[in-house]
């Protein structure tokens, strides 16, 4: 075999904070060249890890070296200071790959591989003559995130609790894993879509998933540059304790600086073409509402959180139009139209001002990637929707949200039919004709925007835990790390009032699409 004298990409990462984009773009550029030569043999790799990607340094720095990188050398750190030498990455232990036709194969449910850079396939037990490139792909996108993060996207003790995590969860943003970390999202959004677990939705290939990280650190500086934080939006309790406030009542706000660019509060996202509102940092009460009678337990106790970062969130949910322009743009698949109890809510997505949804989980993570953000956590939501305030919602119900009592032909006192007629309340519903409504129609908040109440559920990033708040971060907290549902905010045109409260969440699948399921996307970059 070829002698290698160098150090393989683990001993680089493992002298301490993780690499430079540029070096990482490098050797993924040269890893996909190697990957590809493989898979164009019919020859999947299946243990892509930083043990197996090696760098060697050529003795004759001289020579001509294709896509050679320069790194620093070993005793100098992590690549700070001349002299510099170049690097030739090799891709090593093939041990456990395979030919996609030679027998015999792995039969189902048979997992091999390393259990941290497994792909989804891989965990799921798949055949390993069922497996393609995209599953290295997958396992090449967990070597390039934890060299840009320093981090691995799943943490577990458990051979089993990594193949659990690849097959269930969603690796976590950037800014989750190393708050600050100065990566943008363009290149975050790279690295995500090799990490889908839809295998149709990833790259194609090692060699396009290495041209979309070039091309992602290639972007101009103003899309590389993450906005400078403004100063904290100050959100101090009300000055005498009342029993049960009115939903107008207001805290305090002082702001020390306004949003950016002080005219541009509200901007269009080129990308989707949706409004999108500036949220400036701060801190709220979350949870329970002061004098709020109708809190469930998970919303208990209330405490203190603060947002750090500003973000640029929805100004309505995301729409028809909007969902059509992403499924145009990337071969997705429009979701089911609505229907409920046999009636159509938006006939052949005909009311391109409607609210999408039906959408799942997956659809609503591709999305957000496509449009140039993510989901908001569940406290950036419930902070964007209080807008100031501390009651259980920023205005009156009627006017600020559709609900089961407005959203038909005729008003329902939907709380009554609730308690004394449950078993007729879905068919008084249809009969009155109620259902979602355009975005926008209803007073917005004191952010600008519109329908966080009401009109349909919105998906947030956050897992369910009906305990988390006894244990929650003070600061930018992401939720538990793991969970069955996702966290469901806001409430729909279907729900009694009840459920039409900032401080009140529920869960959902992440696979199920329901009728009356949005979601409006978080940005972290400027908006040109």
């Amino acid at each position: 075999m070829e002698f290698l004298e160098g150090e393989s990409l683990r001993q680089a990462l493992a002298r301490g904070s993780p690499l430079p984009v540029t070096e990482v773009a490098e050797i993924l550029q040269q890893a996909a060249r190697g990957l590809n030569a493989a898979h164009k043999l019919g020859i999947i790799h299946r243990d892509l890890k930083p043990d197996n990607i090696f760098l060697t340094y050529p003795d004759d720095v001289g020579a001509p070296l294709v896509g050679a990188l320069l790194i620093g050398n070993a005793d100098q750190g992590r690549a700070q200071d001349p002299p510099l030498r170049p690097v030739v990455v090799k891709i090593v232990d093939f041990g456990i790959a395979k030919l996609r036709e030679s027998g015999p194969h792995t039969q189902t449910g048979m997992v091999l591989g390393t259990p941290a850079y497994m792909s989804f396939e891989q965990a799921s037990g798949m055949r390993s003559d069922e497996l393609d490139a995209r599953s290295d792909v997958y396992s090449l996108g967990v070597v390039v995130y934890e060299m840009l993060t320093g981090r691995l996207p799943f943490q577990s003790d458990t051979p089993l609790g990594y193949v659990r995590k690849h097959m269930m969860e969603e690796p976590p943003p950037f800014r989750a894993v190393v708050p600050g970390l100065g990566v943008s999202l363009a290149v975050e959004s790279a690295v995500m879509k090799a990490l889908v677990k839809d295998r149709d939705q990833r790259y194609m290939s090692a060699l396009d998933f290495a041209r979309g990280l070039t091309s992602a650190t290639q972007a101009s500086p103003r899309d590389q540059a993450r906005r400078p934080v403004p100063s904290a939006l100050i959100v101090s309790p009300p000055a005498v304790e009342v029993s049960e406030p009115p939903v107008s009542t207001k805290i305090v706000l002082s702001l020390e600086q306004s949003p950016p660019d002080s005219d541009a509060a509200t901007r269009v996202n080129p990308k989707d073409g949706l409004k999108y509102v500036w949220i400036p940092p701060g801190t709220f009460m979350m949870g329970c509402s002061p004098g709020d009678t109708e809190c469930r337990d998970n919303e208990k106790p209330p405490h203190q959180v603060t947002i750090t970062r500003g973000f640029w969130l929805g100004q309505t949910e995301v729409t028809v139009g909007a969902y059509g322009r992403f499924a145009g743009a990337t071969g997705r698949q429009m979701p089911p139209e609505p229907v409920f109890e046999g009636r159509a809510l938006n006939p052949g997505w005909g009311n391109e001002a409607m609210p999408i949804v039906k959408v799942t989980w997956d659809d609503v993570q591709a999305y957000c990637l496509w449009a140039g953000g993510r989901l908001p956590t569940e406290a950036e939501w419930e902070y964007a929707a209080r807008a100031g305030t501390t009651a259980a919602r920023y205005g009156d119900l009627d006017e600020i949200a559709w609900y089961a009592d407005n959203s038909g032909r005729q008003r329902l006192d939907g709380t009554r039919i609730m308690n004394e007629e449950q078993a007729s309340y879905v068919t008084r519903l249809n009969e009155n004709g109620n259902g979602m409504h355009e975005v926008g129609q209803k007073r917005a908040n004191g952010f600008g925007l519109y329908d966080m109440l009401g009109n349909v559920w919105e998906l947030v990033n956050d897992w369910l835990d009906e305990k988390y708040y006894q244990r929650s971060p003070t600061q930018d907290p992401t939720g538990p790390a793991i969970g069955k549902y996702r966290v469901l905010r806001g409430g729909s045109w279907r729900d009694v009032s009840r459920y039409v409260r900032v401080s009140a969440h529920f869960g959902t699948l992440p696979p199920f699409r329901l009728d009356g399921l949005g979601f409006r996307c978080a940005l972290e970059v400027d908006i040109p």
